[in-house]
């Protein structure tokens, strides 16, 4: 299983995705002994399950505070002033290549936005990334990756790509103004398959429901009887907005899930009413789907309404939040722990497909298109939904 950080690549500054990039110590300054003693505080008191006694005295004392940091919680961040908390800041306009940067096992891999420059140049999906205006790949740091590929509107960059074979190509692209869209609409080997790339609060169950419309309304998309959402390169997102969007498909009083606070008793996430999909979609699953979009797959697989194929998800069925310290600086920290309707966690353990590809078939959009046609065991162009 390999793990990978998507940036996202703009004027305003490099977005970690899915994990945070890790900067090195040296770069960052320490907190003071007032704000650390506030992290301390925080940390104590707001936390899920309290972290021990012992690590809350050791956080800070020497040695490294990033790594300190996170080991009493994995998915922490401490962003001194001036460096702000990315996370959030994707909904906006950027000036860049269009694409998201997923960093793998095998390199740097490119995921161009449907429509945008990089996509516009011939870049395909998952496109290897070696190098940039000449300069190899494996001397930039992740940060100065993304300094190197945004830039100012019209200015053009060349990209280096190898391919499956071995073989190089130099593309050059025009920066340009994008907007990311959470949910993208793809065409692929005779299928029309939604992208869900992040839940973006308040605006993610729109845009799905949207283009479900589109499809449902378009002559050219009816033979597509089977709703088929992909979720691999999905980090999470807005928890809340994930919980809607699968309160899409069940009832509305559904239980979706559980919230686990240090206030006590975990606290049930009920369907909303409202506009419902009459679907049982199947979901496009791997090592890079996390948090938030674990939650909706899990959610709704667990009751009955959806089915997963690919590989086992990334395991992290937590949420963070972000608070502003004295002096300026953010914390990121887990607040809350997410259970399914069958009241266990997918942390550490992530979620299995109902269906599991290897791991080439299931980087290979096409591949996974051909296993949504007749995986085995099932044909789901011949199953109503609902039926197992």
């Amino acid at each position: 299983m390999h793990l990978s950080a998507r940036v996202l690549l703009g004027a305003c500054g490099a977005l970690a995705l899915l994990v945070s990039v890790t900067i090195p110590a040296a770069e960052l300054s320490r907190p003071t002994p007032e704000v650390l003693e506030q992290i301390r505080l925080r940390l104590e008191n707001g936390m899920p399950h309290p972290p021990s006694a012992q690590a809350l005295a050791e956080l800070g004392s020497s040695g490294d505070f990033a790594s300190q940091l996170r080991a009493i919680d994995p998915y922490a961040e401490w962003f001194p002033a001036g460096r702000s908390d990315p996370v959030g800041e994707r909904s906006g306009w950027w000036s860049g290549i269009g694409a998201d940067v997923s960093f793998e096992a095998d390199g740097v891999r490119l995921l161009p936005y449907q429509g945008g420059p990089a996509a516009a140049a011939g870049i395909p999906d998952r496109a290897r990334l070696v190098a940039i205006d000449g300069q190899a790949l494996r001397s930039l740091s992740p940060d100065a990756l993304a300094e190197q590929l945004r830039g100012k509107a019209g200015s053009m960059v060349r990209l280096t790509l190898v391919d499956e074979n071995g073989n190089s190509e130099t593309i050059s692209v025009r920066r340009q103004w994008v907007r990311p869209l959470d949910v993208e609409l793809i065409g692929t080997n005779g299928r029309q398959v939604i992208r869900l790339r992040e839940f973006l609060g308040g605006l993610s169950r729109s845009a799905l429901l949207a283009t479900f419309s589109f499809l449902r309304d378009n002559p050219a998309a009816k033979a597509d009887q089977q709703l088929v959402i992909d979720l691999r390169y999905n980090p999470g997102g807005d928890l809340f907005e994930a919980f809607d969007l699968a309160g899409l498909f069940v009832p509305a009083g559904t239980v979706l899930g559980s919230l686990v606070t240090r206030a006590g008793q975990p606290r049930e996430v009920l369907a909303p009413a409202g506009e419902k999909i009459e679907e049982t979609p199947i979901l496009l699953v791997g090592p890079n789907t996390a948090s938030a979009a674990e939650i909706f797959a899990g959610t709704l697989q667990q009751l009955g309404q959806a089915r997963l194929i690919g590989q086992p998800t990334f395991g992290k069925c937590s949420s963070q939040t972000s608070i502003g310290l004295s002096d300026g600086s953010v914390l990121r920290y887990t607040n809350l722990e997410v259970l399914l309707p069958d009241l266990a966690t997918c942390t550490g353990i992530g979620l299995d497909p109902d269906f599991v590809l290897d791991g080439d078939s299931n980087d290979d959009l096409n591949a996974l298109i051909e296993a949504v046609r007749t995986p085995t065991g099932f044909s789901i162009e011949q199953d109503q939904p609902g039926e197992y």
